[in-house]
């Protein structure tokens, strides 16, 4: 039970009511529950008949082995939640983290029902990457697929508009599209999994739906099977391309944004963002253009 907002409620009108929630759960479940609270509440708020039926599980984030010596209606914890800003591979942001007894665990050794986990197959990798010059969060957050806003929780950004070059951000590419893929000399192919769709993977590269459709002649843009392999770019075709260097593109005289990107099967706004491109419609002779 996490009873935080005793919207006035007196002390005794709140006990009575976590009293009833926790028994009702209890019978309708035949599992044993648990209080969860925060160290005022534990102390202040919560009865001692409460604290001689239920276990407490405690949100505290001092030196949590000093808990023994601040007087609750509790003798004892059994979990304590000490941080809101932990960091689990495979997770984006700040996570809780915790710490248990023993006690915790139940005495029901009945087996878990087996389900499918509905993130079977999605890569959790974390990856740094570090800011070049000219690179805009909008445009970084794109190229990973993730967001801005995910970038910003994950490595405690204050400013969001402010990044420098030489910063290292750390990007957890929590997506069904990074990590099943072959390159090769400037070719890649990707397998698909359970749950992507054209317009998922297509955005996790940079790339059109069309562009992907034409290039392996899909007849349903709507029906793709797992382990099916897709070709991204065309085989070689970043090494045959002598303005191509280090994944970048070399203006040309008369070139237009929008020529390039559909040279490369993306989109003007994938350059835009990446590249941080204030107006599309104005490149020169000679300006190196990021394309992947």
């Amino acid at each position: 039970m996490d009873y935080e907002v005793f919207g006035g409620v007196s002390v005794e009108e709140s006990n009575n009511i976590a009293q009833v929630f926790l028994e009702s759960v209890k019978r309708l479940t035949n599992k044993e529950v648990i209080v969860y609270s925060d160290l005022s509440n534990a102390r202040d708020r919560f009865s001692r008949n409460i604290a001689d039926n239920y276990e407490l599980w405690i949100a505290y984030y001092g030196d949590y082995n000093n808990l023994r010596y601040v007087e609750t209606s509790w003798e004892r914890w059994i979990g304590v939640q000490y941080t809101d800003r932990g960091y689990v591979p495979g997770i984006r942001g700040n996570v809780d983290r915790d710490l248990y007894t023993e006690n915790i665990f139940l005495s029901d050794t009945s087996e878990i029902p087996n389900t499918d986990n509905p993130n079977d197959g999605i890569n959790t990798e974390t990856v740094f990457y570090t800011v070049q010059s000219g690179d805009t969060l909008s445009a970084i957050a794109s190229r990973y697929g993730t967001t801005v806003q995910e970038l910003v929780d994950m490595n405690h950004l204050t400013n969001p508009n402010l990044i420098y070059p030489g910063e290292t951000l750390r990007i957890a590419t929590n997506s069904t599209t990074h990590g099943s893929e072959t390159r090769g000399t400037g070719s890649i192919t990707y397998t698909v999994k359970r749950g992507n769709t054209l317009s998922q993977i297509a955005a996790a590269y940079g790339v059109t739906v069309a562009h992907i459709v034409e290039l392996n002649n899909i007849q349903n843009p709507n029906l793709i099977y797992p382990g099916e392999k897709l070709r991204i770019t065309e085989s070689n075709n970043t090494n045959l391309n002598p303005v191509i260097q280090n994944n970048f593109y070399t203006v040309q005289r008369g070139d237009t944004l929008s020529g390039i990107a559909r040279k490369y099967g993306v989109s003007v706004q994938y350059l835009v963002n990446l590249n941080g491109i204030r107006n599309p419609n104005l490149i020169y002779a000679g300006q190196m253009i990021r394309i992947s």
